[in-house]
């Protein structure tokens, strides 16, 4: 289990460095409520950097085992199902929510984001983070001949619309800001890398391609300001 700890740390890290990065430039003192959506059980450690730096109060919502290793880290975590339910809290409530890693999952992420635009204070902040769908790694695949998202059309046209537990549904920065447009601005966009374990020539082309183009990076990340003071009382929940 360490060793699958340590690998995923290193994996992530980089993306986790910019998540931090990009928090620390819009969110310059720490706020009262931070909500953190699908935190996943945090096995990299970011979230415990997170409630230092940027929360008073750290809440997260996730599923299954990863709601009790939240709480065991002594965050406040609660059980929801973004892609199906509500979020548990009444509008206006969040200062800051970081939807990152999530909204790949979703076959249809509008309920989402309207959700995080309900229970985000007007003038709060969302860090969006995602994989890039045009990153290099899945522009080679496309010219090898693989589907880059083939994971998406199992999960939809094999497997009924199953629970997507793999990345499978990619986005441009540019979709993801005509997705937010309703409720909120870019305040800022940018790329990262994963560290994967590669042969020293390969993770050299990696970088340097990353480098010259940023847009060919693994992930993206959006942070955006909520706009819209309009408030969906039918969804408060009760």
């Amino acid at each position: 289990m360490d060793d699958n700890h340590d690998a995923y740390r290193r994996f992530h890290r980089r993306r986790h460095r910019a998540l931090l990065d990009v928090l620390a430039a819009h969110v310059p003192a720490k706020v009262a409520r931070f909500l953190d959506i699908g935190s996943g059980g945090d096995v990299a450690g970011a979230r415990d950097a997170i409630r230092e730096r940027f929360a008073d109060e750290l809440h997260t919502v996730d599923l299954g085992v990863d709601v009790a290793a939240g709480a065991a880290k002594g965050w406040i975590a609660s059980t929801c199902d973004i892609d199906a339910e509500p979020l548990p809290y009444p509008a206006a409530h969040f200062d800051v929510v970081l939807f990152a890693s999530v909204i790949e999952h979703l076959y249809n992420p509008r309920p989402a984001l309207a959700e995080i635009a309900r229970v985000l204070r007007p003038g709060g902040v969302l860090v969006l983070e995602a994989p890039n769908a045009v990153a290099l790694g899945r522009r080679l695949d496309a010219l090898a001949g693989r589907n880059p998202f083939h994971s998406f059309n199992r999960y939809n046209a094999v497997q009924g619309k199953a629970r997507m537990a793999e990345c499978s549904v990619f986005y441009t920065v540019e979709e993801i800001a005509e997705a937010l447009d309703p409720w909120f601005s870019v305040l800022e966009s940018r790329f990262t890398m994963h560290s994967p374990p590669v042969n020293p020539l390969k993770g050299w082309i990696r970088e340097a391609a990353f480098r010259l183009v940023p847009r060919l990076g693994d992930c993206l990340i959006v942070a955006a300001r909520r706009t819209d003071t309009r408030v969906d009382t039918d969804a408060v929940p009760g």
